[in-house]
């Protein structure tokens, strides 16, 4: 048995090594859970350890829900939001928090107050009132502080993802749940040392005219090869792991949108997954490209109707495009036009009583037009309905699942939008006098009353043409009436729902995607595609894997990537932020290799991809092209590497607690961004120290780019450092549209890419430590985001 001993406590911690390879289901399951509760101790440690940067809010009311459970409810004030490092709080569901009568600076401060400290749990965030439930840990409120007492909410950790992660580890459950992939995962046949790949040639066992339209995506071969083996993996009746490894710049997002636009095409329901909202985002905002590109797919029908992306709006930021698809907005959408007095139902009854009775609905409008004073409002308001009437037709077409009803019915629904665009055209007034007469609406602003005037002007006209119209449109209507038969469900939740039920590909993270385990009901699942699956603890993505359906699982990354942030040591060493990806990489699974970068100029990919990638990956043609290198700076120094040892630098722990930062080389990168901003730039000798950071050392010369747009990353290992970097800088650079700044750790780097990069790696001491660096993944994450 393999235990750990950690030296902090000097207590013996029962954590075993989780193995690669399980004799059984149970012990599969088992080797996760203490492991998860040790990594749940250690986050809620390295909270307290960080809490003076905590958000938190001042609780001004409290009051008992539940004398038994301890529950209560509490009004909080936000926290100050003049301070930068420190979010304007509310409370999430699943948060864990810190009742304490003071507001803690230090964790030190967590003693010192003069009543005890009470932890508690959130049950339901802010309501419309601003208040929130949470379940107490231990003793009443009124026993510890007394109810009328000043108190702060501070947040520690959220507690989401883990209790997610807990469901998804019961054997028994695990059993009758969807065995077929997760049996192959456990049994996976180990072939430990072997390197694996599939053939490089196009399966021959996918049917002729399959997937007619992949040219039009220019993949590459290796690119095309792994998209159509996943799609002939379907095609088989025992279950399938797919791995593709993508190394920086190989296109795996370009291969991921391709391979969920065939699964449209050939009907595969399937869901899509990755570690962060980010690389969820990143991956939506491909697919919805391609989507809506008309010169990709050779017109084979797919539907935007048919993708949902769903999680949380804020941390995924959406906006723009995005807002087409995402289903919180989808929803509110869709949701005006099934109200029972005001949507697709009335307004479909309302025009076919117009057409059939014409001059029965005029006389009981004809009170009410003449009460109109104002024509021109009169017109405001027709044209206003109109393009309601006409908002909720593309809505419908644009927003309802196609399972939801007959190709048929979204046919006639698209005919009776472009009929009301040709009455409008037919309708219009040959002069200002008959403009007005026949545009005279209701006060109520009916729609009905377009189709009213409109059919008294037929009477008057005796136009054949429009009479021949109002008849097909009668025709269209009545058919979407008796054969359209809308989803019975009104509120917001319930058509979320039924829009997740139906979709054919969902995207969404991991963890996020919890919420398919309990929506009845819904279709099974044919494919799970997990994007930058080497971030993924492999107990997280037991929470897809176990999805109803799922026969078929395609995992994209590489190992040289970050693995999962691990807090605890002891389940470092334990294999806890092991991925799937890695784990079957070892026992030798086979892989497709994306083995073309279309990123980085020959001269930086030269060293990562000899030194990670075994000279396996080529340069694209695009990066070979001349145009493609580019000189910000002149000088003989800043080529496709620049390396400035700032031998002055020494490394501190400054007032962000323990993170390191390194003031020296704060001032040379700041002073590298002025020049680049500039379009002028520093050459700074070798072996420089602080003297040559002054002006007078400076010499300056006009960029060679100088008016071209330019992208620069600011990357490193440290928080402390990032955040110095990032006051040093302040919101300088956020006004120029055509210079942009981006500070961020290495982690949060991961997947993005920039015109240059400049590398703070911070360490300077006597031992020679070089910290963060000594591990490669996030080397070679530092020297791959790079143009």
């Amino acid at each position: 048995m393999s235990y750990y001993y950690d030296s902090d406590d000097d207590d013996v911690v029962l954590v075993k090594k989780i193995p690669t390879i399980f004799s059984s289901l149970k012990e599969y399951m088992g080797s996760f859970t203490v492991p998860l509760i040790e990594e749940t101790r250690a986050d809620l440690c390295s909270a307290l350890e960080g809490i003076k940067h905590a958000p938190a809010a001042e609780v001004t009311r409290i009051k008992l829900c539940s004398d038994e459970q301890l529950i209560y409810s509490f009004f909080a004030n936000k926290a100050d939001p003049k301070d930068i490092f420190q979010e304007v709080y509310a409370p999430k569901e699943a948060d864990t928090l810190l009742l304490t009568d003071r507001k803690p600076r230090h964790i030190s401060d967590l003693g010192r107050g003069e009543k005890p400290l009470v932890i508690a749990s959130v049950l339901k965030a802010e309501d419309a009132e601003g208040n929130t439930v949470v379940r107490l840990s231990s003793k009443h409120v009124e026993q510890q502080f007394g109810l009328e007492s000043s108190l702060f909410a501070v947040f520690l950790i959220n507690m989401t993802t883990y209790n997610r992660i807990w469901s998804e580890l019961d054997a028994v459950v695990a059993s009758v749940r969807n065995t077929d992939i997760i049996r192959m995962i456990v049994n996976c046949n180990p072939k430990v040392g072997q390197e694996c790949s599939y053939s490089s040639e196009l399966p021959l066992h996918l049917p002729d005219r399959a997937l007619g339209g992949l040219e039009d995506f220019k993949l590459n071969k290796s690119q095309k090869v792994a998209v159509l083996d996943c799609v002939s993996a379907m095609q088989q009746r025992s279950s399938s792991v797919r791995l593709i490894w993508g190394p920086p710049g190989t296109g795996k997002t370009k291969t991921i949108s391709t391979l969920l636009w065939a699964m449209l095409v050939k009907n595969h329901r399937t869901l899509t997954c990755a570690p962060t909202n980010t690389a969820v985002v990143e991956v939506a905002s491909r697919v919805l490209n391609l989507l809506e590109d008309p010169s990709a797919g050779s017109g084979k029908a797919c539907f935007l109707s048919d993708v949902v992306l769903f999680g949380n709006e804020d941390r995924m930021n959406v906006d723009g495009n995005l807002t087409k698809i995402f289903l919180e907005k989808r929803a509110r959408r869709l949701q005006k036009c099934l109200s029972p007095g005001s949507g697709w139902v009335h307004s479909l009854s309302s025009m076919i009583r117009i057409l059939e009775q014409p001059l029965v609905q005029y006389d009981s409008y004809v009170e009410q037009i003449e009460r109109e004073i104002e024509e021109d409002l009169a017109e405001k308001k027709r044209n206003k309905n109109k393009n309601k009437e006409n908002d909720k037709k593309q809505t419908f077409c644009d927003y309802l699942p196609r399972s939801a009803t007959t190709a048929e019915n979204f046919s006639y629904m698209t005919q009776a939008l472009h009929m009301l665009k040709f009455f409008g055209k037919l309708v219009e007034p040959k002069s200002e006098q008959s403009l007005k007469t026949l545009f005279k609406l209701s006060p109520d602003g009916s729609i009905s009353s377009l189709f009213q005037n409109f059919v008294t002007y037929v009477q008057d006209s005796v136009s054949t043409e429009l009479k021949d119209a109002r008849a097909q449109c009668l025709q269209k209507l009545k058919h979407l009436s008796d054969h359209f038969e809308l989803p019975n469900v009104f509120d917001k939740r319930s058509i979320e729902d039924f829009l997740v039920r139906n979709a054919k590909s969902i995207l969404c993270t991991a963890s996020s995607s919890s919420r398919l385990h309990y929506l009845p009901e819904a279709s099974p699942f044919d494919l799970l595609v997990v994007d930058e699956a080497a971030q993924l603890k492999e107990c997280e993505s037991l929470i897809p894997l176990q999805l109803p359906g799922v026969r078929h699982a395609v995992l994209i990354g590489y190992e040289f990537q970050l693995p999962a942030l691990v807090k605890s040591r002891v389940c470092e060493d334990a294999e806890f932020g092991r991925s799937l990806f890695e784990r079957l990489s070892s026992l030798g699974h086979p892989k497709h290799l994306l083995d073309v970068q279309y990123r980085m100029h020959p001269g930086i990919s030269k060293f990562p991809v000899s030194s990670f990638y075994e000279n396996k990956i080529s340069d694209g043609e695009n990066v070979l092209h001349r145009d493609y290198e580019r000189k910000p700076l002149a000088g003989p120094m800043y080529g496709s590497y620049s390396f400035i040892n700032v031998d002055a630098g020494k490394e501190s722990k400054g007032k962000h607690d323990k993170s390191l930062m390194n003031p020296i080389e704060v001032a040379a990168v700041t002073r590298i961004v002025q020049r680049l901003f500039k379009g002028t730039h520093c050459i700074m000798p070798l072996h420089s120290g602080m003297a040559s950071l002054s002006s007078d050392s400076l010499v300056c010369a006009e960029s060679v780019d100088t008016g071209r747009k330019l992208c620069v990353g600011v990357v490193s290992p440290y928080k402390g450092q990032v955040r110095a970097i990032q006051e040093r800088l302040g919101k300088a650079y956020e006004t120029h549209g055509g210079f942009t700044v981006k500070v961020r750790s290495v982690d949060g780097f991961q997947g993005a890419e920039e015109d240059i990069i400049i590398f703070s790696a911070v360490r300077s001491n006597t031992t020679g430590s070089v910290g963060f660096l000594s591990n490669v993944n996030r080397t070679n994450v530092a020297l791959t985001r790079a143009k």
